[in-house]
């Protein structure tokens, strides 16, 4: 797997011979956290198996529900000298930030509810409250603290009231059998709210009100009490393997900084692999440098993030702040991003790294998120790609894949995009976002052999949205983007170039009926909207791309893509891209499988149709 400067991606893997494994197994008859560790002896917290694990050492963690924040002492020392925590082979292992809650429940009292009026059919009697113990909370109570984070003012001055009440949200959740209430800001919310819930302060009394309006008396409830799961206490430590676990109930605040339900703490060299992450209040996972104000460690990043599902995160589902560097993201499944509903701190995404050099992101399935865009790539990125991964239905004022205000050579190559979809905008009725790929005030992005369909604003927009913008000692120009070779169904708004300079389109396939007025080119002004034809004859631009009337579908739920051509294809031309010579000259018809080589065929997330 080649990188966009042509050199291959260093790989590296867990090499380490375990010399020593130790057991944990809350629910065995004899675990206690005096024990020895050993099988027939077993801890019972996965905390006492952190404090003594060294480097070449492992913790093998048996079935059931572990509610503690994991702290490991010490890092390994190498590949081959690893120090592992696994989840046992087929078994369900929970390391959850929740406790249980079954409260003597009492009807509401105390506060106007205005409302009542327009719901005569609701008694008042159907909103509860009820206490929570402070014992629940060991020097961090979510329901005490808001949701605001450290860089409030940089990005909300000009919010709207009912976006900044999002921000003043308490960070606590509650849960009845895996459920998540909705939090609203004031109890009068709860006059037309159904599994929602008020809190009161200072952040010990919670008012509800249950879906159908049941009775909440005698049902056991959970209710987050720890920012986070697994995190270690000291930074940077490296040479950490998290293997099989199912991460839930985490109540961090908005980034920045990013505190995750799974933190590396900003260290390096982790391999976070077949995890279940779900239900964190802001991020699932973060793995670099937590804030943009963090001094830069000595070493960094080289992360393994592989075959982790990772959903209903509040803000963002894999967090990386500068120093993610060299990471590799692969296999994952990312969904169900953005519920918080807070887009424009512009934190959100399904994956989010800053400042980002060596990346490589590839067969991961980002799909079902709302108020996030899929994968962020923020300022200054150098030599990643994007290869292989499924961005679907995702609603985002961004889009499918955003690389902001980055100068040097990046890849997104043989990915899928369908169902990209604008936001409404909050204070006014325009639309924005959409994009299939968004590069905005950046240079040297190549955009290859990519299917866009279903794709409501543009399927490729290289602009200048923030052409003011100083990084890295200039601005971004808009110059030498490339578009190649990439296939358009049903996408009315096809291409857009900020400017005309140095910037190439060329060797892409286009579905015929959506010609008119699909492509545009923004400066100089006023800005030309154009067919294929003029964009042809007046710019020079995909003079060896054709069109054809094409129909396709796709299932995001089992990544089955269909697809229907009338007629055959015409003769296309494939442009080089990266790392190749010359270009090839495709008779017709076309055999699609040929939109991709032989190696991303085999490795596709998606089924590749045959001709």
């Amino acid at each position: 797997m080649r990188m966009p400067d042509g050199e291959p991606f260093e790989f590296w893997d867990d090499a380490t011979e375990y010399t020593r494994v130790y057991h944990v197994a809350c629910q065995h008859a004899a675990a206690s956290d005096d024990n020895p560790g050993t099988e027939d002896r077993p801890f019972k917290t996965i905390n006492r198996a952190a404090a003594v694990l060294h480097p070449g050492e492992k913790v093998v963690v048996r079935e059931g529900v572990y509610r503690e924040c994991v702290r490991p002492a010490r890092g390994g020392e190498g590949p081959d000298r690893m120090i592992a925590y696994e989840a046992a082979p087929g078994e369900f292992v929970s390391i959850r930030g929740s406790e249980p809650w079954a409260p003597a429940f009492r009807p509401s009292e105390g506060w106007r509810i205005r409302g009542w009026q327009v719901s005569p059919a609701v008694d008042r009697a159907n909103v509860w409250m009820a206490d929570l113990p402070p014992k629940l909370f060991a020097g961090y109570n979510p329901f005490s603290i808001m949701n605001l984070p450290a860089e409030f003012w940089t990005f909300t001055r000009e919010w709207s009231e009912e976006e900044a009440h999002r921000f003043f949200l308490r960070r606590g959740s509650i849960f009845l059998d895996g459920r998540p209430l909705r939090q609203v800001f004031r109890i009068q919310e709860l006059a037309d709210s159904q599994g929602a819930f008020w809190v009161e302060d200072p952040g010990l009394r919670i008012h509800l009100r249950l879906w159908d309006d049941a009775d909440p008396r005698g049902k056991q409830f959970e209710v987050t009490a720890r920012e986070q799961a697994f995190a270690p206490g000291h930074l940077h430590l490296g040479y950490l393997c998290v293997s099989g676990f199912h991460i839930e109930h985490l109540a961090d605040g908005i980034p920045v900084p990013q505190r995750a339900a799974l933190s590396t703490s900003r260290g390096h060299h982790w391999i976070i692999q077949d995890n279940h992450i779900r239900h964190a209040n802001a991020c699932g996972m973060d793995v670099g440098a937590q804030s943009w104000h963090a001094s830069e460690p000595e070493r960094s990043g080289h992360h393994i993030i592989r075959r982790n599902h990772i959903s209903d995160c509040g803000i963002c589902g894999i967090a990386g702040g500068t120093g993610a560097d060299h990471t590799l993201v692969e296999d994952n499944i990312v969904e169900h991003i953005g519920g918080l509903n807070v887009e424009r701190i512009w934190e959100c995404a399904g994956l989010k790294f800053h400042v980002c050099t060596g990346s490589l992101f590839r067969r991961n399935v980002f799909r079902h998120i709302k108020h996030a865009c899929g994968l962020w790539l923020d300022v200054s990125n150098r030599n990643c790609r994007i290869t292989e991964n499924v961005f679907a239905d995702i609603e985002s004022f961004q889009g499918g894949v955003y690389i902001e205000c980055s100068h040097d050579l990046n890849l997104v190559d043989r990915n899928l995009f369908w169902d990209i979809r604008a936001c409404q905008w909050p204070t006014g009725s325009r639309r924005s976002g959409g994009i299939g790929v968004k590069v905005d005030s950046g240079e040297n992005i190549v955009v290859a052999h990519n299917l866009f369909t279903e794709v409501e604003e543009y399927a490729i927009s290289f602009n200048l949205n923030q052409a003011d913008r100083v990084i890295g000692g200039r601005v971004g120009l808009c110059r030498r983007n490339k578009a190649l070779n990439n296939l358009l169904i049903h996408c009315p708004k096809r291409i857009l170039l900020g400017r005309r300079a140095d910037n190439l389109s060329d060797g892409n396939l286009f579905d015929s009926r959506f010609d008119s007025t699909s492509f545009c080119l923004r400066f100089p002004e006023p800005q030309a909207i154009l067919d294929l034809a003029g964009w042809q004859e007046y710019y020079g631009l995909d003079a060896h791309s054709t069109q054809a009337r094409i129909e396709a579908s796709f299932d995001p739920g089992t990544l089955e893509l269909t697809w229907k051509v009338d007629g055959d294809l015409p003769a296309c031309q494939i442009v080089a891209a990266m790392h190749e010579d010359t270009p090839r000259q495709r008779p017709g018809p076309l055999d699609l499988r040929d939109w991709t080589d032989d190696h991303a065929a085999r490795a596709s997330p998606f089924p590749l149709p045959s001709a």
